[in-house]
């Protein structure tokens, strides 16, 4: 695969692809081309190509904007028929983003005061903070919804018979964006959504998943926090607004952080966010479709 070679040029075993849509593509040269280049058979060779068009599409529709990422995972969404919870934890993750934002904004704004006085380092602050947020959200959506796609195919290809087909996509066998980790993703999604004896053991496995993927996309953040320089700093935070279910609704209340919080421990981090955003909704089904109808009404086209 391709990452082997960009985890050579880096250094790093553990690069994940995702990093190949950002900086550390310019490292990849002809010479790694040609060592991962191999044949593909005819059949596996036009799904890579069906599903490269189709994931063109989305992201050149959908990644231009937070709120064009909240249609995009609306609308992905809709195409699992809201089997798999990722898109609408994706879409309250973008809500709390959107307060983020602010709170970088101000800091800006309180920079460019201070700065006239001597000190910049609020308004540095802010504004690394921002450019944080907005190229993790748009590596995750970029990373999130071809995985999905390619989870769809494979489901389909697989009630259709076709299962050596789909084990392919699912292994990645022509595709470039892939590592191990997306591999594993994706035959989760796909298991999950092939589970036809039970609505409540299909959501079990489905939202255990959403867990797991949540995880990886986070890896993204942790990849922009660590591009940036050890001395700087994300605004300190105590606690942040999260969504709850409470007598059948959904609200943003405050989710407390541990003592000493800090954004840069990943794993921290994916702790106390997972049970913010995703346990948070995807505890039982009536909890989930609580979730989607908040969505709904905020965010699905009218």
């Amino acid at each position: 695969m391709l990452i082997d070679q960009l985890r050579r040029r880096l250094g790093n075993p553990q690069a994940s692809s995702f990093m190949l849509m950002g900086e550390a593509l310019q490292l990849v040269t002809m010479e790694d081309l040609r060592a991962v280049a191999h044949d593909v058979s005819p059949a596996v060779a036009a799904e890579e190509a069906a599903l490269g068009a189709e994931s063109y599409e989305w992201l050149r529709r959908y990644n231009r904007s937070l709120y064009g990422r909240i249609a995009g995972y609306w609308a992905l969404g809709e195409k699992l028929q809201f089997r798999y919870p990722w898109p609408i934890v994706a879409i309250l993750g973008i809500v709390q983003v959107l307060g983020g934002m602010d709170r970088a904004r101000l800091y800006g704004i309180a920079g460019r005061v201070a700065s006239r006085f001597g000190f910049d380092e609020y308004e540095k602050l802010g504004d690394g903070s921002e450019d944080v947020l907005r190229r993790t959200n748009r590596g995750i959506f970029a990373d999130s919804v071809p995985t999905v796609l390619r989870a769809l195919r494979a489901e389909a290809l697989i009630r259709e018979g076709k299962r050596e087909l789909a084990e392919a996509l699912i292994e990645g066998t022509g595709a470039v964006l892939w590592d191990e980790e997306s591999r594993t993703l994706c035959r989760s999604i796909v298991e999950g959504l092939l589970i036809d004896d039970g609505e409540e053991r299909r959501f079990r496995a489905l939202a255990a998943t959403t867990l797991r993927h949540f995880s990886r996309e986070q890896a993204i953040f942790t990849h922009h926090i660590g591009a940036r320089s050890k001395k700087r700093k994300l605004p300190p935070a105590k606690e942040v607004p999260a969504p709850v279910i409470e007598r059948g609704k959904l609200r943003f209340k405050p989710f407390a952080l541990p003592e000493g919080f800090d954004f840069r421990d990943h794993d921290a981090r994916v702790d106390a966010f997972g049970r913010a955003f995703v346990t948070s909704v995807t505890g039982a089904p009536s909890e989930y479709r609580v979730a989607i109808e908040w969505v709904r009404r905020r965010y699905s086209p009218k």
